[in-house]
């Protein structure tokens, strides 16, 4: 387990690949330092990342996933595995709540929340432009890198086996509302500063 650790601690994310604002992404790490780092860590020179369980009663996003790994076989397989064994010994104690990720590469793993549900940055940190219905452009490499996430057609219902349907258990858009308190401004200068890591 330590050579898998040490080697994935080599890893780097890739680069954002268009222009960033980099006067509007430096006040967007003031707003993310102020507002996103205690549970999502520091990047840059010294980065922390807390490793932080944050509850469902706090991050309020669709609970499914959390309370069925409490009760699942995985963790009794898990503890038993050599993921336990080695050092540095790693062991699964689960919680109702999820772990808020490091950021880095972020602007590169859309869709977001843990179940995939909100196709783009903008979408995460305004819940009021979520769409209830969504499928990704049919083009494979449709990035939008205004809104930062995948390029999607919002639909009216389920339009088929490849509408993401918000409304199927598992599958909510709910929750991780911490964006909403944000002003226009400071969420443009957040996901500016997202871009960044």
């Amino acid at each position: 387990f330590k050579d898998v650790l040490a080697w994935l601690e080599t890893l780097k994310p890739p680069k954002y690949p268009f222009p960033i604002d980099q006067q509007l992404a430096a006040t967007g790490a003031s707003v993310f330092a102020e507002h996103c780092s205690k549970c999502h860590g520091t990047y840059g020179d010294d980065p922390f990342y807390p490793n932080k369980i944050v509850s469902l009663g706090i991050v309020k996003t669709d609970p499914w996933y959390a309370t069925y790994a409490v009760s699942a076989p995985i963790v009794e397989w898990y503890n038993e595995s050599w993921f336990s064994q080695s050092e540095p010994k790693s062991w699964f104690e689960p919680m109702a709540g999820y772990v808020a990720p490091p950021l880095d590469g972020i602007w590169a793993t859309a869709p977001y929340l843990h179940n995939g549900s909100v196709p783009t940055l903008e979408d995460l940190l305004d819940s009021s432009k979520r769409p209830e219905f969504w499928s990704r452009d049919e083009e494979a490499k449709a990035y939008d890198p205004e809104k930062v996430g995948w390029k999607y057609s919002e639909e009216k219902r389920k339009a088929g086996k490849w509408t993401y349907d918000t409304n199927l258990p598992a599958y909510s858009n709910k929750g991780h509302y911490f964006g909403d308190k944000l002003s226009d401004q400071e969420r443009k200068s957040l996901i500016e500063y997202l871009k960044t890591l």
